[in-house]
């Protein structure tokens, strides 16, 4: 029945009814009142675990409504589902908990949440961590807040019995759960969370390639893209709308750690990274998961490719055969549990240094993508020691990746910080100088200091096409300076034909050496 203030109370027991990810819980007992989350544990493994302790999971009669992954982002949505359904009184938290998200579950109820703004978008953050939330969500909207019970792994060795201890605890029953499931006259409270509306602009969406020094600022990039550029696609009921692209090549120059702080501001944490990067170099597979980065690299094959890269580099300096595979077909295009999403390493030593090639099958760009950049780091860190070479450049491929556009506040704070910046960026491929001689225009081409290469025609246009063909110039705002200096010099021409009956003197070079050179910080 509805209130006064047209708000739904419940006043008997109440059907669970999830506002968000519907299809990816396990429904057990819609009139149940405990929810169990499975953090990054595979939902059917724990539930096996639950039965295999006599836990009772028949739909009529079970206490427990739903089990359901939380990974993190997802945080937000819990928590409007539970808003939404206040019969839910106790969450059993068990499961890997990779990223954190149970002590983000705890703190939201336990301490609280306070104002927070990230490169300008207004949030809320759980006190005592980085997870930032809805603004308009707090532990202060819940009137009877669920019980938080953490009861550690599934695999730990006292897992069952503090299952059991729950649910066999005296004034329950055994063999229909809790007590009392279903609270009465509580308030559901609805709260929609919006979409941000998004566009993109168009584009080739195979055709992205960026190059950039340190790992934030290529990140940074990689983020701007997608959301100026990716489509929005639907991944089905599950898993819902992502902004993708295609074949996304990422460079990074100088793959080095960057200050906790800086990584802080745009909500990542160093010390995170660490521990993700000791993982990725061990061999351990848990037993609650299918497959990890470390396993497949060290152990899963039956050879430590780690160690046997270094053997090859070290025999021969310029071998081509250190590729690492991290793709079993035999299960993973065969089975829908957990495969890996990196599939491939490939190491070269190229100009002196130790460069690192690394292919994704799918990529999360948000969370998952710079967390892998800096784990690549430290395998490359270990090889390049190992061989005694220095490390060099890494190179990410991502086949498909993504934004999911229900997660969508850090991306838009990017956004607005980088639309506040006007960026120069000196060609790779080296400047111009742009000159008038004898009545035609001539663009030398300059790198280090060497003429590599001339173009000579009365015509601005025809050395336009001629710069594309030979792919002189990478950068898209070089190229437009360099178009203005070329039109500049077609106008010096026209003018000295109109002024002198066809003949030009000689005249200063424009300024087009400006773009690209160490001297000149900044364009025109």
């Amino acid at each position: 029945m509805e209130n006064r203030a047209g708000q739904t109370v419940l006043t008997e027991k109440s059907e669970f009814q999830p506002l968000y990810f519907r299809e990816s819980l396990d429904i057990i007992n819609p009139y149940g009142c405990v929810g169990v989350v499975t953090l990054w544990s595979q939902r059917s493994r724990v539930r096996r675990r639950f039965e295999e302790c006599g836990i009772d999971l028949a739909p009529n009669s079970s206490p427990i409504v739903a089990f359901g992954n939380l990974y993190g982002n997802g945080l937000k949505h819990l928590i409007v589902n539970l808003l939404h359904n206040p019969q839910i009184t106790h969450l059993i938290v068990c499961g890997n908990d990779r990223s954190g998200s149970r002590q983000e579950l705890e703190g939201f109820f336990a301490r609280g949440v306070e104002p927070h703004t990230t490169l300008g978008v207004q949030h809320n953050r759980i006190i005592g961590t980085k997870r930032l939330i809805d603004a308009r969500l707090s532990p202060g909207l819940f009137k009877n807040p669920p019980r938080v019970l953490s009861l550690g792994d599934i695999t730990e060795a006292d897992f069952d019995k503090s299952l059991g201890d729950f649910f066999n605890a005296p004034g329950r029953s055994c063999a229909a759960g809790l007590d009392n499931c279903g609270a009465t006259g509580i308030e559901r409270v609805r709260i929609k969370l919006t979409e941000p509306q998004v566009a993109s602009f168009p584009c080739n969406h195979r055709g992205f390639t960026i190059i950039k020094e340190t790992p934030l600022e290529a990140w940074k990039e990689l983020i701007f893209c997608l959301h100026r550029f990716a489509p929005v696609v639907n991944l089905g009921a599950r898993k819902g709308n992502r902004k993708e692209l295609q074949n996304v090549k990422v460079v990074v120059e100088r793959p080095v750690e960057e200050p906790a702080e800086l990584l802080a501001h745009y909500g990542f944490d160093l010390e995170a990274f660490h521990l993700y990067q000791e993982r990725l170099l061990s061999p351990a597979l848990r037993g609650d998961e299918t497959y990890n980065y470390g396993n497949r690299i060290n152990a899963y094959f039956g050879v430590d490719a780690i160690s046997e890269c270094i053997k090859r580099l070290r025999d021969n300096i310029q071998d081509r055969g250190a590729f690492i595979g991290l793709w079993d077909a035999r299960s993973d295009l065969t089975t829908h549990q957990g495969r890996p999403c990196m599939v491939s390493i490939f190491l070269r030593v190229f100009d002196d240094r130790l460069t690192l090639n690394a292919t994704f099958r799918v990529h999360n760009a948000i969370d998952a993508w710079l967390q892998n950049l800096y784990g690549l780091m430290r395998l490359q860190d270990v090889i390049s020691s190992g061989i005694g070479i220095q490390p060099g450049a890494i190179t990410i491929i991502s086949h498909s990746i993504g934004i999911n556009t229900a997660d969508y506040e850090r991306v838009l704070g990017v956004i607005k910080e980088k639309e506040k910046r006007l960026e120069f960026t000196p060609d790779p491929h080296g400047q111009f100088i742009i000159d008038v001689e004898d009545g035609f225009i001539v663009a030398t081409h300059i790198y280090e200091g060497n003429v590599i290469a001339r173009y000579k025609s009365k015509k601005a246009e025809r050395i336009q096409y001629e710069i594309k063909r030979d792919h002189a110039i990478s950068d898209i705002a070089h190229a437009i300076y360099i178009g203005r200096q070329l039109e500049q010099a077609e106008q010096r021409i026209r003018k000295g034909k109109r002024e002198e009956g066809g003949s030009t003197p000689p005249s200063p070079p424009l300024q087009g050496v400006g773009w690209g050179t160490p001297a000149t910080k900044k364009p025109p």
